[in-house]
């Protein structure tokens, strides 16, 4: 089989054997033709599994679109058979596509990303829920005071800093609690 002078290549692999990591280049998308393929991401020393792909069903593909790495690793749970389908085969075919097509195609890689990022990027551990909360506050607030016209009587924001001295007093409660989990965010909310 070939793609765009190509040639495909069909990779058998037993349960349990690993197809690429997370890090790895994106150098190939894969088909299965066979069997059942997981897709984990490694997320403060547990793993998720993100997906199970079964026959016909391509996996690995946005990495080389993009030309990023792995943000997964993937893992054969049954005995397998899997067409790989080389990057250098897929660019040539893009190619020839309009720019409208390759935009289209770059504008959907990108937005499953970020669905990706935002959901690998939840708070986890106590701090980041109270770090969240606060980001969230303090945005609100600062809404609140740029369009007065959306709490014309002010107490909207009064009650917002309630709920703001409020969050402090928990967050001091819980200042000595050491939670096993390893935070994501910092203390304005945002990714660490």
């Amino acid at each position: 089989m070939y793609v765009d002078g190509e040639s495909l290549d069909k990779q058998f692999f037993k349960k349990g054997d690993e197809i690429f990591q997370e890090g790895d280049p994106g150098d190939a998308a894969f088909l299965v033709e066979t069997g059942s393929v997981g897709i984990f991401k490694t997320v403060e020393g547990e793993e998720i599994q993100l997906a199970t792909m079964n026959d016909g069903e391509l996996f690995g593909e946005m990495a080389i679109i993009d030309g990023s790495a792995r943000m997964a690793h993937a893992v054969a749970l049954d005995d397998s058979v899997v067409v790989a389908i080389p990057r250098a085969g897929l660019e040539s075919l893009l190619a020839k596509q309009s720019p409208l097509v390759k935009t289209l195609i770059q504008i959907l890689v990108d937005n499953l990303r970020n669905v990706h990022e935002i959901y690998m990027k939840r708070p986890r551990s106590v701090p980041d829920f109270f770090n969240a909360i606060h980001f969230h506050t303090q945005g609100l607030g600062r809404n609140l005071e740029a369009n007065a016209d959306t709490d014309p009587s002010g107490d909207g924001l009064k009650r917002l800093r309630l709920i703001e001295d409020q969050l402090e007093v928990l967050h001091e409660q819980f200042s000595s609690f050491k939670d096993r989990r390893a935070s994501v965010l910092d203390e304005s909310g945002e990714d660490k």
